[in-house]
């Protein structure tokens, strides 16, 4: 009697640590496919396209551009640039590119972050003569407005 219930127990034994395993190797993998960072990427740049909205240009806007450089810091996501009061761009990163046109009013938002923030202005395309390249805008906690877009 004690013979069988051994050779039991060790059928048992090696059958349960088979599944132990199994499960391990199948959690692993799941959490690797869902961490994919090639899939992070990509689910990144389908939420970027889709939630654009109005937010990105037509072609036909991109004649004259305003280029911002974030100073200090590489990111700062919840901050904005605005082009007539309506939030054009978001610094995800430290470069922010958005089209203007004549007449238009440029500020910057950083509701969201109570310390002061620094940008720059480091580029314009087209035929833009204000802002001027080089303006740098210090914001703190609230909308700065930069001035009036003047196009040659």
């Amino acid at each position: 009697m004690r013979k069988d219930f051994l050779f039991w127990g060790v059928r048992l034994e090696r059958w349960l640590l088979r599944f132990v395993v199994i499960c391990a190797v199948m959690l692993v993998s799941v959490q690797w496919f869902t961490n994919d960072p090639a899939l992070q990427v990509i689910s990144k740049a389908d939420k970027t396209i889709t939630d654009q909205g109005n937010l990105g240009p037509a072609q036909s806007d991109l004649h004259n551009l305003v280029t911002f450089q974030l100073l200090d810091y590489i990111a700062l996501p919840r901050a904005a640039v605005l082009v007539n009061g309506e939030k054009k761009s978001y610094f995800e990163h430290r470069y922010v590119t958005v089209p203007v046109n004549d007449g238009d009013e440029l500020a910057i938002d950083t509701g969201f972050y109570e310390h002061a923030v620094s940008f720059k202005i480091i580029g314009t395309y087209g035929n833009v003569r204000e802002p001027v390249v080089g303006t740098v805008i210090d914001v703190q906690g609230t909308i700065k407005k930069i001035g009036t877009v003047v196009i040659d």
